[in-house]
């Protein structure tokens, strides 16, 4: 029986982008913008070449090209990034979700996509979710440190919660019985199972949507004003500027990225 649990918060990402040039003064950055993302498809993960790919990352190179901003992109541990973006200048991050927690922590430039977790469970499990306080009794629940998801459970009284450092981990943990559901990324189910070498069919989802979020871009508190302005409205032009078909630059960047047969091809 499936339950629909939904729980809404906001969400943040940031993105990876690299081109040459210089930018106005009012948006510009002094050195180089170090862009910093997790391991989370489809929105931002490696593929067979070790090239850093995925929906928001496609979204962010086209904003820094079209801004001018010289950047590299990086792939670290989330509460890694989520600190080097707080601390550090001309640092950014994205795919992030922008909770009440972290919302004075940065400065914001989107929505660039959307996300939906779910609990799911071993196949053949027997839990039953009526509401979301029932996960609270159902054993420990797989999520990996510094995830919104994971914050926001914590937020909701949840101390059955079982951290790793990816979502991979966690997955991983949830089919050797270390835990007894896991809150993964509906979106990049089949992709996470692949990397944790876990047959997709061996899980099952035990409610519609527990989480739902938009993903923001997540710069350093010190960016200028300007820069997250000029961010911003080339942002809007990618979401809302549509062409001769009515699909603007996210639907198709989205479209590609739901393809599973196109995923699967970037994999190893």
């Amino acid at each position: 029986m499936r339950i629909g649990l939904t729980a809404i918060f906001i969400g943040l990402l940031i993105v990876t982008a690299c081109a040459p040039s210089a930018l106005p003064a009012a948006s510009s950055f002094e050195g180089k913008l170090r862009i910093l993302t997790e391991e989370y498809p489809p929105y931002n993960f490696v593929d067979k070449d070790m090239n850093i790919i995925g929906q928001s990352t496609e979204m962010v190179r086209m904003l820094a090209q079209k801004e001018g901003v010289d950047t590299s992109i990086e792939i670290v541990p989330l509460a890694d990034g989520l600190n080097l973006a707080q601390q550090s200048p001309n640092v950014a991050i994205y795919s992030i979700n922008r909770t009440s927690q972290r919302e004075n922590l940065f400065k914001w430039v989107g929505p660039i996509g959307h996300y939906e977790q779910a609990f799911y469970a071993k196949k053949g499990s027997t839990i039953k979710l009526g509401k979301l306080e029932d996960a609270k009794n159902a054993g420990l629940i797989g999520v990996y440190k510094g995830d919104a998801g994971n914050q926001f459970l914590q937020s909701q009284g949840f101390t059955n919660l079982n951290e790793s450092q990816t979502d991979v981990q966690a997955l991983r943990k949830l089919i050797n019985n270390e835990v007894q559901l896991w809150l993964g990324n509906k979106d990049g189910l089949e992709i996470t199972a692949r990397e944790a070498k876990v047959n997709p069919e061996d899980i099952v989802s035990i409610s519609n949507v527990a989480i739902q979020a938009d993903l923001y871009i997540a710069f350093n508190k010190n960016t200028p004003d300007g820069i997250i302005a000029a961010w911003q409205k080339a942002l809007d032009s990618l979401m809302q500027e549509k062409d001769s078909d009515g699909k603007t630059v996210y639907d198709k960047i989205h479209a590609k990225y739901s393809d599973p047969y196109y995923v699967q091809s970037l994999l190893k």
